[in-house]
């Protein structure tokens, strides 16, 4: 059972349109480490940043889905100069938990009835 769950996960990942990246997932990677190291550890970047300076800039992307909503994002940075990681960074953002789609609230509102 344990490996089916596991089987479901990865073929879920999969079929999302990237790897699964987590806190720490993206902790894992060491500062150092090789542009194949990274592909090989969290899949492709959801964004590559080219800098002015010739680096790039991987950006990964966890969302975090409450009911059929997205209540938050984390987006982590992976600064690669050389083929090599030289820094990382995260940023973090929340919707405000009292907004609302009023597009979404005109076309469910009869949903049910």
């Amino acid at each position: 059972m344990k490996k089916f769950c596991w089987l479901a996960l990865c073929a879920l990942s999969c079929s999302s349109g990237g790897s699964l990246v987590t806190m720490q997932s993206f902790y894992d990677i060491p500062v150092g480490a090789s542009t194949s190291e990274v592909i090989a550890t969290a899949g492709e970047p959801y964004a590559i940043h080219k800098k002015d300076d010739g680096a790039v800039e991987y950006e990964y992307i966890e969302r975090f889905k409450v009911g059929n909503r997205y209540t938050e994002e984390r987006h982590f940075f992976l600064l690669i100069k050389d083929g090599k990681v030289v820094s990382k960074r995260t940023k973090q953002s929340s919707s405000v938990p009292y907004t609302f789609d009023s597009y979404d609230m005109q076309t469910t509102q009869g949903e049910g009835s």
